[in-house]
């Protein structure tokens, strides 16, 4: 579960995504094979049982986003842009050098999609885990663990505020999620989490951006979500 850790620690690190992101981008027209790839291969890595429902990657045809397996689908927001897995892979790295984890030993995740607004730093990510290793572990176990592990990283400097983990539905999938805020040299970042099981994979969604303009932004963009039937 590291590599899963260190990326949602990009949000410490909005700085840098919005000036490797904020340059030399088409927008809309980001080219995203790499992580749609990523993701395809990911899928037909993890096999599940002939009685559990295969999860099926989401994808994107333009600027729309869409997702049978969870029942979504969103139109890319104004402004925002869709990461390339180059960009993806610098935020990773940005995260490492803040929690000092850098062995990926035994990771299955994968981000599905990264998408974010280089004038605001607010990002949306969406990572998929093959938990098949760790035997059952429901998405209510997942999200305490997650909280404890963000909660570890004081240590690096970074404190994090959250309420509780709630039920929640996006698109036509429940989820559990908890959202707060993180601290870190003097800045407040929004955090959100959503997670939810799916065709023998963890799905976790994370919305972050700074403080409560980010928080808006967020919400916004997380509330056109729609379902697809």
């Amino acid at each position: 579960m590291k590599k899963l850790i260190v990326g949602l620690l990009m949000t410490v690190m909005i700085g840098s995504l919005a000036a490797c992101g904020g340059k030399n981008q088409t927008g809309a027209g980001t080219d995203t094979s790499a992580v749609s790839e990523a993701a395809k291969e990911a899928d037909a890595e993890s096999k599940t049982s002939e009685t559990e429902t295969t999860y099926e990657p989401g994808t994107w045809d333009g600027v729309t986003y869409a997702n049978t397996s969870l029942g979504m689908y969103f139109t890319l927001p104004d402004g925002w842009q869709i990461g390339t897995q180059e960009q993806i892979d610098a935020v990773e790295s940005a995260g490492q050098q803040v929690t000092g984890n850098t062995e990926n030993t035994g990771d299955t995740s994968n981000y599905e999609f990264y998408i974010f607004n280089p004038n605001t730093g607010s990002t949306i990510a969406m990572m998929t885990e093959d938990l098949s290793m760790f035997g059952d572990v429901t998405a209510q176990e997942y999200a305490n663990t997650l909280a404890e592990q963000l909660m570890s990283y004081t240590d690096q400097g970074i404190t994090y505020s959250f309420n509780g983990i709630t039920d929640s539905v996006i698109g036509t999938s429940p989820f559990v999620s908890f959202a707060g805020m993180a601290e870190y040299q003097g800045s407040y970042i929004y955090q959100y989490y959503a997670i939810t099981e799916n065709g023998g994979r963890m799905i976790t969604v994370i919305a972050t951006g700074p403080a409560e303009a980010g928080q808006a932004e967020c919400e916004a963009v997380l509330a056109s979500i729609q379902p697809l039937q």
